[in-house]
């Protein structure tokens, strides 16, 4: 795997989540179940899935900048090595390819 297929990877995992939590209790989270529950009008809905999609973006971007290094996991600021099954080194430029991924 190359760093750009696991950032790929990512995205799409949190886009999943996003669709399991827009559809409330069928997507069988927590989060969607609660949702539900506040019997929001349906523009209203978009906008809290809205920023729902902002949250888990800014929570994987600073994830991934911590394992980077460029920022603090915590209260430890130092850089990890991501490794593939392969022994194949994903870190080194994960924070600015998630980062154009989410900001184009």
């Amino acid at each position: 795997m190359h760093a750009k297929k696991f950032i790929d990877d990512v995205v799409a995992s949190n886009a999943s989540l996003l669709v399991l939590y827009a559809q409330g209790r069928q997507g069988q989270t927590q989060l969607g179940a609660l949702l539900d529950g506040l019997a929001l009008a349906e523009a209203q809905r978009v906008q809290v899935l809205a920023l729902i999609k902002l949250a888990i973006d800014d929570a994987t971007y600073q994830l991934v900048c911590g394992i980077e290094g460029s920022a603090s996991l915590g209260d430890n600021q130092q850089d990890y090595t991501l490794l593939d099954e392969d022994g194949n080194t994903l870190t080194g430029a994960l924070d600015a390819l998630l980062y154009d991924r989410l900001n184009t």
